[in-house]
């Protein structure tokens, strides 16, 4: 039987990423979240709006964005199903640094920030678990620095599909839901390097790459060649 894995943030399996943390956030966030259904390219929140809300990616695909001098959108972040995003600048009581985005239609529950403050003291499960995936973040933003300097583009790239991707024996499918321009911002190269990386892959027969989609043939293979 085909293994279907889903790759996270860090580039491991979800179940690799604190199964037990994840599951205390999403059972505070459904049991006390309000839902909303939010169609792709709406804004969940803006730059310099009052933080007024905790958010959980209950599905769908978000990304954390702020615009750079130019007026371009540069893409810092991205949430996947199953992990909370906004607390930050509620937690030091800022307004919102950055804005968030959806990328494909979502799902997503969301705690005011007066709330969920006084939802952590009574739930010391949650507090625990939103401690660790912020502490897990800080290493991945740390290890993300360390990869800009001393990785290839060509290598961040491949672990960006990876983390986007759905493994299906062999194949690894990735419905790209970024632009070549957005990507470039996310593994710190630019537009151009980006199409041509993914069309030299595709000259080579490492990958079929079709509109929004990238099929990658022979995972392992792929993967030893970088």
């Amino acid at each position: 039987m085909d293994q279907e894995v889903r790759y996270s943030n860090s580039g491991g399996s979800v179940s690799d990423n604190g199964e037990a943390e994840q599951l205390a956030l999403a059972k505070l966030f459904q049991q006390f979240g309000a839902s909303r259904e939010m169609k792709k390219n709406s804004f969940i929140f803006r730059s310099e709006e009052e933080s007024q809300e905790i958010y959980y990616v209950q599905d769908g695909l978000v990304k954390i964005s702020q615009f750079a001098q130019e007026g371009q959108s540069i893409t810092l972040f991205l949430r996947h199903k199953g992990e909370v995003f906004g607390a930050a600048e509620v937690l030091t009581g800022q307004r919102r640094q950055r804005y968030a985005r959806c990328i494909k239609d979502c799902s997503i529950l969301s705690i005011p920030s007066s709330q969920f403050t006084d939802l952590l003291k009574k739930h010391p499960d949650a507090l625990y678990a939103l401690t660790v995936a912020n502490a897990r973040r800080l290493l991945q933003t740390q290890q993300y620095v360390e990869t800009l300097i001393s990785r290839p583009v060509a290598w961040r790239l491949a672990q960006l599909l990876m983390q986007l991707g759905v493994r299906s024996g062999k194949e690894t499918v990735v419905a790209l839901p970024l632009s070549h321009e957005e990507i470039s911002y996310v593994i710190g190269c630019s537009r151009q390097t980006v199409t041509e990386t993914l069309g030299r892959w595709r000259d080579e027969g490492a990958i079929h790459y079709e509109k929004k989609t990238v099929v990658i043939l022979d995972t392992d293979e792929f993967q030893r060649r970088l």
